[in-house]
């Protein structure tokens, strides 16, 4: 005698959302049913949050002038072996890959490339977008193309929660665009309020924007003045009062101002940075040459909830090195890139060296990577999903 189990859809649907992508992309051939489960866009976004916790890194090599290759890594596999070898030129069968150079940014399991190509003659750029998903193994076409004036651009990639659009965000000196993935167009929005500036240094990654809950962030500097190493040249006439974080939202596309941490009381002598930590936007600096401090927005745009969250010695850090004996630790930069193991590991990176820095929180135990090929400085978080531009 046969007995016949019955599962219901949610039960199916329950245990779909905790397998990893490369499975359920083989059981969406299972049947009919089990495709529709899984290319619901509601357990789409259940299976992220699912896979929140299994972090990966999105990283970048150069093979040779304006040639890269794209990785993903589990950041697990880094933690366990810092001297892992991560390869640099994977198997990758999206060749359409190679017109890109730069990932501006991850999100919702989707990482947002740019390519871009020269007209020196003419003083001008042609850049373009992909929208890759690694795990699913698709890319979009070129997206967003258009023509500008070479000049230092911040890009940044994020979500409009309003109408469910991810969208580009293009920081000029003069003004913002915006590019929505779901039509290909562009739209130009009226730039920061009036002497709201963010240090746009060319070959600098650091600042560039990051995306927190429908919304892009950025540290600025208020000055009638701001050129490209004010922040280096003018220090000593900035005061901290003149530090705001200016937050869009890609929805309503309006400003609001973040005064930051009432602690801060000295300008720190490189510029400081803001990142996301576990879903909470931070900023952090250089304490003297001697300490890296990372403060903590408990609350997402509400000041008052800014805290204190690591106070960390360089020393504890093992960044002092024979090769820098002579270096000035003030003029140190060390940014983070994300905090995992349920905030026992924080992984920080430095455009002044040539590996990533693995810190747990619990031990002050520190680990760094051995493979210098990887250019950590514009390495970006990354979960893996189901997630599709279309």
């Amino acid at each position: 005698m046969s007995h016949h189990v019955f599962l219901s859809n949610d039960l199916i649907v329950e245990v779909l959302s905790f397998l990893n992508v490369k499975s359920l992309m083989r059981f969406k051939s299972v049947s009919k049913l089990w495709n529709i489960l899984i290319s619901n866009p509601t357990f789409v976004k259940l299976h992220y949050q699912r896979s929140a916790s299994n972090m990966h890194l999105a990283l970048t090599s150069q093979r040779g002038f304006l040639a890269f290759s794209f990785i993903t890594f589990p950041l697990n596999h880094v933690i366990e072996n810092p001297s892992i070898t991560i390869p640099i030129n994977p198997y990758n069968p999206l060749e359409d890959i190679n017109d890109c150079s730069l990932i501006i940014g991850s999100c919702n399991g989707l990482l947002c490339l740019r390519g871009f190509s020269f007209a020196i003659e003419l003083e001008q750029q042609n850049t373009w977008f992909r929208i890759w998903n690694p795990a699913t193994n698709t890319i979009s076409r070129r997206l967003g193309y258009r023509t500008c004036i070479l000049s230092r651009l911040k890009y940044t990639f994020g979500y409009d929660n309003s109408t469910e659009t991810y969208k580009v965000v293009v920081l000029s000196p003069t003004e913002v665009h915006i590019l929505n993935l779901r039509d290909n167009s562009w739209r130009t929005i009226s730039s920061f309020p009036p002497f709201h500036h963010v240090a746009l240094k060319p070959g600098c990654r650091v600042n560039e924007g990051v995306y927190l809950s429908g919304t892009v962030n950025w540290f600025t500097i208020q000055s009638n003045v701001l050129g490209y190493d004010y922040y280096i040249f003018q220090r000593n006439n900035i005061t901290v009062d003149q530090f705001v974080i200016i937050s869009l939202d890609l929805g309503t596309e309006t400003y609001m101002h973040l005064s930051l941490p009432r602690g801060v009381d000295e300008v720190p002598c490189v510029e400081p940075t803001i990142a996301v930590l576990m879903d909470c936007l931070c900023f952090s600096h250089n304490l003297n040459g001697t300490h890296f401090v990372i403060w903590k927005m408990a609350e997402f745009r509400v000041e008052q909830s800014w805290t204190q969250f690591l106070k960390i010695s360089f020393q504890n850090l093992q960044v002092y090195d024979d090769k820098y004996s002579s270096y000035d630790w003030r003029f140190f930069r060390l940014f983070p890139l994300c905090l995992v193991e349920n905030g026992r590991t924080l992984v920080l990176t430095s455009s002044d060296l040539d590996h990533a820095i693995f810190y747990n929180l619990r031990d002050n135990r520190v680990r760094k990577t051995s493979d210098n090929k990887i250019i950590w400085v514009v390495a970006k978080n990354y979960v893996e999903s189901l997630a599709s531009i279309c």
